[in-house]
């Protein structure tokens, strides 16, 4: 498909330079004061980083893919673009003060570049903290307002912000689960809860909000939105848990340090694979482990050795392959014509290739 990687090449570049034409736009609006100017121009650095906007490049090939009729290069397809990405960053700033993170894309996390800024005060480690949660809640803002100035037919913005706003809110819930999960003991941990949390959390706004929108605003059918839903969630599920053995292979205790999810005793597949493959004398010893907490080096060495014993990456790698596998298929769902099977599947290859370079 030389024409469509050519033009999803060319929209992928176009998105960059709109996000800094955007927000240089805008500065006007957001013109509240000397004070404000430079939390606004942390913010503009914060969303301008190197990533992978894998959200706005699902929207974009998902037009494309379902015969929408303006270019993708148009602002109003790069604006409906742009509100996944703001809707993204809304979401890393709230995880990364839930999550006490210090780095996200290599440099400091919101609430760590404000409380540099802040540092004379005593208590500028919470401030920092509630101004990045209070900007997150005005970056959501802005993601609707940007859907909302898209020039596309009344009837049309209005049904994807109505499908914007649903993922949203499912995406705050799947945070809440997370939250709740964590405060569970492992046996008492239910693997379809686990799955449920990366589904609201993670799949519904990762790839079926950016799916449905692009389709949406294409013009695609509902039997297609409902089919697109169908061979989203094994497809999320599946880049879910590569993304957590990802993680857990490129760890080396020795040099890095370790994953929040390991700090904070997040109940993730891996860990809940791990626990039910051991025997009963290691088992009792990562749920100590995980139980406690306050996590030594030593205690998460040997957590990290007990989820290698019990050959859980090796299980968890070979359901992942089955999960991929189970989305193409229904990628060949009948309802969908065969230019929209090649261009989504080979698009969603690309994302996954993308996802393990820069992991």
């Amino acid at each position: 498909m030389p024409h469509s990687a050519e033009a999803i090449e060319k929209a992928c570049s176009s998105l960059e330079r709109f996000v800094q034409e955007y927000f240089n736009e805008k500065r006007s609006r957001y013109a509240y004061g000397d004070w404000f100017e430079p939390i606004y121009f942390d913010l503009c650095e914060y969303i301008g980083r190197k990533g992978k906007r894998i959200r706005p490049q699902i929207l974009m090939i998902s037009y494309f893919a379902f015969g929408g009729k303006k270019e993708m290069t148009d602002p109003s397809v790069l604006k409906a673009a742009l509100a996944m990405e703001l809707l993204h960053t809304f979401i890393l700033m709230h995880d990364d003060v839930i999550d006490r993170s210090d780095i996200r894309r290599g440099l400091p996390t919101f609430h760590k570049l404000v409380q540099r800024r802040l540092e004379p005060f005593d208590q500028s480690a919470r401030y920092g903290e509630n101004i990045a949660t209070v900007l997150g809640d005005m970056v959501f803002a802005m993601s609707v307002q940007a859907l909302n100035e898209t020039e596309f037919p009344p009837e049309v913005r209005s049904e994807v912000i109505r499908h914007f706003l649903d993922y949203a809110a499912d995406t705050g819930a799947g945070e809440i689960l997370d939250i709740l999960l964590g405060t569970r003991d492992i046996s008492r941990v239910d693997i379809a809860d686990i799955e449920d949390m990366y589904y609201l959390k993670t799949t519904r706004y990762t790839f079926e909000a950016p799916c449905i929108l692009g389709a949406v605003l294409a013009g695609a059918s509902e039997q297609k939105v409902i089919a697109i839903k169908k061979w989203v969630r094994p497809l999320g599920l599946a880049f879910q848990i590569d993304n957590d053995l990802i993680e857990f292979r490129h760890l080396d205790v020795s040099k890095n340090g370790f994953p929040t999810d390991l700090l904070d005793g997040k109940k993730t597949v891996l860990i809940h694979e791990a626990y039910n493959s051991l025997d009963e004398v290691d088992r009792s010893f990562l749920q100590m482990c995980l139980g406690s907490e306050r996590k030594t080096e030593s205690t998460l060495i040997k957590i990290y050795d007990l989820i290698r014993k019990s050959g859980a990456i090796d299980r968890l790698a070979a359901r992942n392959s089955k999960l991929f596998d189970k989305a193409e298929v229904m990628m060949e769902d009948p309802v969908f014509d065969s230019k929209e099977s090649s261009i989504m599947r080979t698009a969603i290859q690309g994302i996954k290739s993308q996802i393990k370079v820069a992991s």
